[in-house]
C-alpha cells in the first residue's frame, strides 16, 4: 500500500535500522524482534525499501513456523499474507490476489475491521490492474474502495482513512470525474494531517497537487507538489512524483529547475535500469533544449535516448513527436511522417490522457511544418475543446470554494486546539495540587502493601520450609524403619529360618523329609529378597547404578521382557537421599510396568548433566489415558519424593503406544561425593 505507518520524525532512524539489520545472515539469525514487530517494521517499510521487506517477511515466516499453538500460528499466518499481498502488488498481480485471499479468509472468520479495510484496498489495487480495458477496470474497484472505506471508518484509524480516500481519489481522476476526485483528495489531506504520518502526508498533498494541475492552477499545483516531495522523502517509488513535479516547473516557466530535477530522476532511473521511464525522462529534457534553442543539448538527449529505444522496443506519444520534431529539423521529412504515423495509431487507440492536453498542440504544430493541414486541423480543435473544459472560470471557482471549505475547517479545528489547551493550562494547577496529593497517598499505600507483601512472602516461605522439612522428616523415618525391617528380617526371622533348615538337613530326624527342606529353602530365598528390596545392600555399597541394574535384572528375570539400562555421568556418588528417592521412583515405575504395562521392551536412562539428574524411564506396553487420574499409594509417594528433591515430572503416555515418564532432579557440585 502507499499510506503505511511512517512518522517523518522516525523515518530516517528506521531505514538505518533495517540497513544494519539486514546487513548479514547472522543478524538474522539473532534477531530478537517478534513476530508482530516484524510485521510492524514491514508495514513501515515496504515503500522504502522493497528488498529489505521481502527478506523481513521470510524471516517472520520462519519464526511462525516453531509458533506451536495452531490459532496463534494461524493469526500470523494470515497477518504475513496481507503484508506479502501488499509487497507483491507491483510486482507479480498473481502473487498479490494468492496472498490477498488467504489473508480475506481468515479475516472474514476473525474479523478485524482494519484489516478487512486493508484487504478490500488492495483488492481494488488489483482490480484496478486487471481486464484488458483498463478504464473499466478502475469504474469496477471504485465500488471496492467504497467497501473498504466503510470498515475504515469503524476503526477511525487516520492513517487507513487517509491512504484510502487517497486511493479512491485517484481511481476517479483517471476516470475523469474530477469533482468527486477532488472532495475525496481533500479527506484524504484531513486524515494525513490527523495521522501526521509522512507518507499519507506525501500521497496526499500529491493527489492535491495534480487536482491544481488539472484545472490549470499551476503556481498552487507546484508547491503541493514540493511538499509532497519533502513528506515522501525515501519513498520507493518518489521518483514519479518528481517527474510530475519538474513537469509543473516547465509549465510555470522555471526551465531550469525543470531541467535539474529532470537529470535528478534520470540518474534515479538508469540506477534502477527503469529504461521506460529514463525513456520518458531523456524526452522530457531533448523537448525543453530544443525549445530554449539549445539544439545541440536537445540531440545529445535524442541519441542517448533513441539508444533507450531501440533496446527496450519502446515509443511513447510523447517520444515520438519529439522524434518527428527532430527529424523534421535536420530535413528527414520523411521519418518524421512515419513517426507521426506511429503517433496517430497511440492517438487512434485512445491511449493518451486527455490530461496531456499540450501534446496535441505539438502534434498539429507538426502535422501544419508538414503540410498535412487536414491532420493539423483535427488536433488543433481537439486540443482547443479540451482546454476549453478544463479551464473554464466555473470549475476554478467551484475549486477555489472547496479549498475555502476546508482551509474554514481547518481553522475551526485550530481554534478547538487552541481553546482546548487554554482550558488545559487553567487547570494545570489544581492538576498539580492534585497529583501532589494522589502521589502522598500512593506512597502510603504502596509501603502499606510492601509491608504488608513482604510478611506474607516469608510467612509462605516458612511454611514451604516446614512442610519441606516435614516430608523430608517423614521420608527419612520411612526410609529408617524400612532398614530396621530389613535388618530384622535377615537378622532375625532371616537367620532362625537358616538354622532351621540346616538342622533338618543334618539332624537325624525321621519326621524331616525333602519337601520341608525345599518349602524351608523357598522360604528363606523370599526373605532374603524381601529384605534386599525393602534396602539393597548393593544401593548402600555401590550407589545407584548399580542398584538400578539389580532392580532391572531381579525384576524381569522370569519374563521375557528386554531390558536396557542406559547410564552417563554417575562416576561420583550422589546424596544418600537423592539416591533412595531415585531408587524408590524407579522401583514403583517399574512395579507398575510389571502390573499393568505386559510390555516387551523396557529401558531405563540414568543422567546426569548441567547440574541435574535425569531418569528416565519408557516401555512399549498398553499405555494409558493420561486424563485419567491414578490415586494409588505408590503414585502418592513417588510424587512427594519428587516434590522431595524439589524435582519436575513429564509423563507421556497413549493407549497402544506405551508410556514415557522423564524426571528431572537439582543437585548441585558441592552434592557429589567420591564413590565408595
Amino acid at each position: 500500500m502507499i499510506a503505511k505507518k511512517y512518522t517523518s520524525l522516525w523515518k530516517p532512524v528506521m531505514v538505518c535500522f533495517l540497513l544494519v539489520f539486514l546487513s548479514s545472515s547472522k543478524a538474522q539469525k539473532n534477531a530478537d524482534l517478534s513476530i508482530s514487530e516484524i510485521h510492524a517494521l514491514i508495514e513501515t517499510m515496504v515503500n522504502y525499501s522493497p528488498d529489505s521487506s521481502l527478506a523481513l517477511l521470510d524471516l517472520a515466516a520462519k519464526k511462525i513456523e516453531l509458533v506451536k499453538d495452531k490459532e496463534e500460528a494461524s493469526a500470523y499466518w494470515a497477518e504475513n499474507n496481507l503484508r506479502r499481498a501488499d509487497y507483491w502488488l507491483f510486482e507479480d498481480l498473481e502473487k498479490a490476489k494468492l496472498y490477498c485471499e488467504n489473508a480475506y479468509y481468515y479475516y472474514s472468520n476473525h474479523v478485524d475491521n482494519k484489516k478487512l479495510g486493508e484487504i478490500f484496498g488492495l483488492k481494488a489495487q488489483i482490480k484496478k490492474q486487471e481486464g484488458e480495458s483498463r478504464l473499466e477496470a478502475i469504474k469496477e474497484a471504485i465500488p471496492i474502495f467504497d467497501t473498504a472505506l466503510s470498515y475504515a471508518l469503524k476503526t477511525s484509524n487516520p492513517d487507513l482513512l487517509a491512504f484510502l480516500y487517497y486511493e479512491k481519489a485517484f481511481a476517479l481522476q483517471q476516470t475523469e470525474r474530477w469533482q468527486e476526485s477532488f472532495e475525496n483528495a481533500f479527506l484524504a489531506i484531513q486524515h494525513a494531517e490527523l495521522s501526521g504520518d509522512s507518507l499519507a502526508m506525501a500521497t496526499a498533498y500529491f493527489l492535491m497537487g495534480r487536482t491544481h494541475h488539472h484545472f490549470g492552477l499551476f503556481n498552487s499545483s507546484e508547491l503541493y507538489i514540493a511538499k509532497s516531495i519533502e513528506y515522501g522523502e525515501g519513498m520507493f517509488r518518489i521518483y514519479s512524483i518528481v517527474h510530475i513535479y519538474a513537469d509543473i516547473l516547465l509549465e510555470n516557466d522555471k526551465i531550469d529547475l525543470a531541467l535539474e530535477n529532470y537529470e535528478y530522476l534520470l540518474d534515479i532511473c538508469l540506477q534502477k535500469q527503469d529504461t521506460i521511464k529514463a525513456i520518458e525522462i531523456y524526452t522530457n529534457i531533448g523537448q525543453t533544449k530544443f525549445r530554449t534553442g539549445d539544439v545541440k543539448g536537445a540531440e545529445q538527449a535524442y541519441f542517448a535516448m533513441n539508444k533507450l529505444v531501440k533496446s527496450a522496443k519502446f515509443k511513447g506519444s510523447k517520444t515520438l513527436l519529439f522524434m518527428a520534431r527532430m527529424h523534421l529539423y535536420w530535413g528527414d521529412k520523411k521519418q518524421a511522417k512515419a513517426d507521426l504515423d506511429q503517433f496517430r495509431e497511440i492517438y487512434n487507440s485512445g491511449k493518451i490522457s486527455s490530461r496531456n492536453i499540450e501534446i496535441y498542440k505539438e502534434a498539429a504544430d507538426l502535422y501544419a511544418a508538414l503540410g498535412q493541414m487536414d491532420e493539423s486541423a483535427i488536433f488543433y480543435k481537439k486540443w482547443g475543446s479540451l482546454k476549453d473544459s478544463l479551464y473554464t472560470h466555473t470549475s476554478r471557482l467551484q475549486l477555489s470554494d472547496l479549498e475555502k471549505m476546508y482551509l474554514n475547517e481547518r481553522n475551526k479545528n485550530q481554534e478547538i486546539v487552541q481553546k482546548n489547551e487554554e482550558l488545559s493550562a487553567s487547570r494545570s494547577q489544581q492538576a498539580v495540587m492534585a497529583g501532589v496529593l494522589i502521589l502522598v497517598l500512593l506512597i502510603g499505600v504502596g509501603m502499606v502493601y510492601f509491608i504488608r507483601m513482604r510478611g506474607l512472602k516469608e510467612n509462605q516461605a516458612l511454611k514451604f520450609a516446614l512442610k519441606e522439612k516435614q516430608m523430608e522428616q517423614l521420608m527419612n523415618a520411612q526410609e529408617s524403619e524400612r532398614q530396621r525391617l530389613a535388618r530384622e528380617l535377615h537378622d532375625g526371622i532371616g537367620q532362625s529360618l537358616a538354622a532351621l533348615k540346616m538342622q533338618l538337613q543334618f539332624d537325624d530326624n525321621p519326621h524331616a523329609s525333602s519337601v520341608t527342606v525345599e518349602r524351608v529353602d523357598a522360604l528363606c530365598e523370599e526373605v532374603r529378597s524381601l529384605s534386599h528390596q525393602m534396602m539393597p545392600l548393593v544401593l548402600k555399597e555401590n550407589g545407584l547404578k548399580a542398584a538400578t541394574k539389580q532392580l532391572l535384572d531381579n525384576s524381569f528375570a522370569n519374563s521375557d521382557t528386554e531390558t536396557d539400562l542406559v547410564t552417563h555421568g554417575l562416576e561420583v556418588r550422589l546424596p544418600d537421599n537423592v539416591e533412595v528417592h531415585l531408587y524408590r521412583i524407579t522401583q514403583e515405575l517399574i512395579t507398575n510396568i510389571i502390573k499393568h504395562a505386559n510390555a516387551t521392551e523396557v529401558g531405563v536412562q540414568l543422567l546426569q548433566r548441567d547440574g541435574m539428574i535425569v531418569l528416565i524411564v519408557e516401555d512399549n506396553g498398553k499405555g494409558f489415558n493420561e486424563e485419567e487420574e491414578f490415586e494409588g499409594i505408590g503414585i502418592k509417594n513417588m510424587y512427594s519424593r519428587i516434590e522431595a528433591l524439589a524435582g519436575t515430572i513429564k509423563i507421556q503416555s497413549s493407549e497402544a503406544e506405551g508410556t514415557y515418564v522423564r524426571i528431572a532432579v537439582p543437585i548441585g557440585p558441592q552434592q557429589k561425593r567420591k564413590t565408595a
